[in-house]
């Protein structure tokens, strides 16, 4: 260091020597004190960088403790340095400051040194100090100065101390970095950088990539750790780890993998490991297993079809595929995954199941190669791609054939967990049955009046869409005629390719569409878009169209099974008063034992039942009347008798047998005193008795409603007698014009030589004069029978009329003229038989309208409540009137839209 030159020169300078001894003791003292500093410094330095590097040899010196030991080894050299320095150099530069120093050693030389110091500036006229004087002064104490070791005065020094502890921290540096440079490098940066990333070296080393951080496992499930070495790392026998705050636990080293098993675990906890010199902390996190969120399929359809993907759901695991359809599952997971594995499919035939009854009986060595092969059912397996994007998973399409498909799914996450078990989704395969089509409301036989509307409903379903649906009848006359029967279709409704129901009410007018009566088979039909399939038909619902005078023959019947009914119902009621009359001789007190007491609930329930049959009856019997309204031919009297009767017997199934049942039920209870129960009793056979009574008014009421509905039928079963004359009369009116046109008479000839047709046409006509013989036969005998009963002289008279004329005898004799092929002869017979037949049903018919028959009106003044039931009943048919002129309206539209929905279609011809 150069010596510092004063800045200003002094008036009475020291002597040179002194100069120089003060000069040469102060570059002394800043040699040293420098050399102290950066000695310090230096080891401050080395002395961090070791202890890092010793630290990390045996355990990862946390980030904190680096920045603690980097601060502290720089502190020595950036801070105590330069604060040392200052201290002795910077406050020690001046000559009265080394003159202070050199006082703690020598206190009087280093007074006096202060002394001529101070004197070197001090002004000779101020202090009346003579130069000779000042200058001796200094001069003895420059050579007291020369007689002493002015570097005994320097402070005590470790100089030699530091640099040696100096050197020997840099032979460790060196000797590590040689011995260890990776190591070395790594704890440098470390030391350099302590809050960084770097990890710290070992000679233990882990393959990260295998082991992420944080850990995931399964939630609350044990699990396995696999802790692997990488090729360049040492390789310890033994490895421990501990989870949590658990016991520590050893493994032994299988190559270069230690195997951990833990116990599960709900929540955050860290895995402790040590190998050889390498410490890890591992965070395991647990995590629920995977699951999908959401799995469906996209079935794209045969083009047939015409409909478009959809998209099903598959949450069920099972889906019913039609076959032929394109196929592509998709799902999501509740998180990101890492990877995705479908299949192999398992593709299982369907074998079409055999009729054990149609195989031929084969010998017994024969059987095992009669039967099916069993490669025939065994399943093949097709490989099939899945692909996987965040947590969406889509599979390649495939295709349903005829067979039973079976998709295993499995997934992986995004922190390598996989699903608790595979998904296996099962499509099975379905082919594209026959729509169903149905006819709603209306039993499967029905009679119905030609003016009435049949109203019903036709539902079409299909699994895979419909294309239409409508309804078709044809008609079918029981016995030969000349008309045509009718026939005929209607498209009712159009579909669409989604539309997989199709319904309609239809209002079916025989008036709108002119059919005559007839048997008439109607039937609903429906078409999908199977294109070689053609229509599906309903089972078939038969209307018999019936004349007012088979409609009246028809409410005869039902009244009279309604009559018989109601008489079994009498004399239900009739063995049950006598039951009840025996419990009645009992006593009171007898009454109240328990065998009676159950004998009187027994006649209880008897009397309940009878009262639920009494009330279908009076259903039935309301439901006559209802129709019989419909039928313009029925007289008035005989509707009142019927409506008579109908309320009689609903009276007596909400009343009267209620009545005699509570009767029963209260003699039953057993707070009653035994006057009490003999008085229910009592009552209960009253109330029996007069029930009795009623029943028989009611049944002689309605069979004199059935008796004149049946004379009534007389003319029109005479009527439509002359009828079946009268078509087989115009039958072969047609046949005889029809040959003579094709000039093939058949007059002359015998039934062999007839052409097949014509042999048909006689055989029709034989059989249906054969049926109307047979009709007038029965005419007879019931009017017979009907006049035993009401003793009427007109049905005498027309009876012996009859069977004066010998008309068995003559239709007995058309017939077998028939039979010949007598064309000509027959067709006379036959119009004289019409005539006759129509002859007597006016003779009955004009009796009847004065008062002769058993179908008048009632005989005698009509009073008040005949007339207000007869205006009733004027109402009644007027409100069915309006109701059959809507219904046939309803039915003209319903023809109108669908003509107009499918033109092309021929109509039938309704009534102008």
């Amino acid at each position: 260091m150069s010596e510092e030159k004063p800045k200003t020169e002094h008036l009475a300078p020291l002597p040179e020597s002194l100069r120089i001894q003060l000069e040469q003791f102060r570059k002394q003292l800043w040699r040293i004190k420098i050399l102290e500093a950066t000695m310090a410094g230096l080891f401050g330095l080395l002395f961090s960088y070791i202890l890092v590097y010793g630290l990390d040899r045996f355990w990862p010196t946390p980030p904190l403790v680096r920045l603690i030991i980097l601060i502290t080894g720089v502190s020595l050299f950036a801070i105590f340095a330069p604060i040392w320095i200052n201290r002795w150099v910077f406050k020690h530069r001046r000559e009265n400051q080394l003159a202070r120093l050199i006082a703690r050693h020598y206190p009087r030389l280093g007074d006096r040194l202060l002394g001529v110091v101070e004197l070197q500036d001090q002004n000779e006229a101020a202090t009346s100090m003579s130069p000779r004087l000042r200058a001796a002064a200094m001069e003895e104490v420059a050579k007291a100065a020369r007689e002493r070791d002015l570097d005994r005065a320097l402070p005590a020094s470790s100089h030699h101390k530091w640099g040696l502890v100096v050197v020997l921290l840099f032979f460790l540096t060196v000797i590590a970095g040689v011995m260890s440079p990776d190591a070395s490098f790594n704890a440098l940066k470390r030391w350099l950088l302590p809050l960084s990333d770097t990890e710290r070296f070992t000679y233990t080393k882990l393959d990260k990539d295998q082991l992420p951080q944080p850990y995931h496992v399964p939630h609350g499930e044990d699990y396995s750790i696999d802790f692997q070495l990488t090729k360049d790392s040492d390789k310890p026998d033994e490895a421990k780890a501990r989870q949590g705050m658990r016991e520590w636990q050893t493994v032994k080293r299988n190559d270069r993998t230690y195997a951990f098993n833990f116990k599960g675990q709900s929540k955050d906890e860290t895995i402790n490991l040590r190998i050889g010199d390498s410490y890890h902390d591992i965070l395991v996190k647990p995590v629920y297993r995977p699951t999908l969120t959401e799995i469906s399929a996209k079935v794209e359809y045969p083009e047939y079809l015409q409909r478009k993907a959809q998209v099903i759901d598959l949450s069920s695991g099972v889906a019913t595929i039609l076959e032929g359809s394109k196929v592509t599952v998709m799902a999501k997971a509740d998180r990101d995954l890492s990877a995705v594995e479908a299949g192999p499919m398992e593709i299982t035939p369907i074998l079409e199941a055999i009729d054990a009854q149609e195989l031929p009986e084969l010998p017994s060595a024969e059987e095992e190669t009669a039967k099916p092969s069993a490669e025939a059912s065994q399943p093949t397996f097709q490989e099939l791609k899945a692909t996987y994007s965040g947590n969406h998973i889509k599979t390649d399409s495939f295709h349903a054939v005829s067979a039973n498909i079976k998709l295993p799914l499995n997934w992986t996450d995004k922190y390598g967990i996989t699903a608790r078990e595979k998904s296996v989704l099962t499509f099975n395969s379905q082919k594209d049955m026959e729509p169903h089509v149905y006819i709603q409301g209306v039993p499967s036989e029905i009679f119905k009046l030609a003016e009435e509307t049949l109203t019903f409903e036709i539902q079409a379903e299909d699994d895979y869409g419909l294309k239409a649906a409508g309804i078709e009848w044809q008609g079918e006359f029981t016995k030969p005629t000349a008309k045509t029967p009718a026939k005929g279709e209607l498209t009712l409704i159009q579909g669409a390719p989604d539309q997989t129901t199709l319904t309609d009410i239809v209002d079916f007018s025989f008036e709108a569409y002119n059919i005559e009566p007839q048997k008439l088979t109607i039937r609903a039909w429906t078409e999908d878009y199977k294109t070689d399939r053609g229509r599906i038909y309903s089972a078939p619902v038969t209307v018999y169209i019936l004349t007012r005078d088979e409609h009246r023959q028809l409410i005869e019947r039902r009244t009279k099974d309604a009559i018989n009914r109601l008489e079994d119902l009498m004399r239900n009621e009739q063995e049950s008063l006598d039951e009840n009359k025996r419990l009645d001789r009992k006593t009171g007190e007898e009454l109240q034992k328990d065998e009676n007491r159950d004998k009187l609930g027994q006649q209880e329930n008897a009397e309940l039942d009878n009262a639920d049959r009494m009330k279908d009856l009076a259903e039935e019997m309301e439901d006559i009347f209802k129709e019989a309204t419909r039928n313009g031919d029925i007289d008035t009297d005989t509707m009142k008798k019927l409506a008579e009767s109908a309320e009689q017997m609903k009276e007596m199934a909400e009343k009267e047998m209620p009545d005699i049942a509570q009767k029963l039920q209260d003699s039953q209870n057993q707070r009653n005193t035994q006057e009490k129960t003999d008085q229910d009793v009592q009552d209960a056979v009253k109330k029996q008795e007069e029930l009795l009574q009623k029943m028989q008014e009611t049944i002689s009421k309605a069979n004199e409603a059935n008796k004149q509905l049946e004379a009534g039928t007389f003319v029109n079963r005479l009527k439509k007698a002359a009828s079946e004359e009268d078509g087989i009369a115009n039958i072969l009116i047609r046949e005889l014009n029809r040959s003579m046109d094709a000039s093939e008479m058949l007059i002359g000839r015998n039934y062999e030589d007839l052409d097949p047709e014509d042999q048909r046409t006689f055989l029709e006509l034989y059989t249906q004069q054969d049926q109307t013989n047979s009709d007038v036969r029965w005419i007879q005998e019931d009017l017979g029978h009907f006049y035993s009963r009401t003793q009427k002289e007109v049905h005498k008279k027309l009876l012996d009329s009859m069977r004066e004329s010998a008309i068995d005898d003559r239709m007995d004799i058309l017939k077998n003229d028939i039979k010949k092929a007598q064309a000509n002869l027959s067709m006379n017979q036959a119009k004289d038989m019409a005539e006759q037949l129509r002859k007597w049903a006016k003779e009955l018919e004009n009796a009847n309208d004065q008062g002769g028959g058993g179908g008048g009106g009632g005989g005698g003044q009509s009073n008040n409540e005949d007339q207000d039931f007869e205006f009733m009943l004027k109402v009644m048919k007027m409100i069915q009137k309006e109701q059959d002129i809507r219904a046939r309206t309803r039915s003209l539209e319903q023809l109108k839209r669908a003509l107009e929905n499918n033109p092309t279609v021929p109509s039938p011809t309704p009534i102008p």
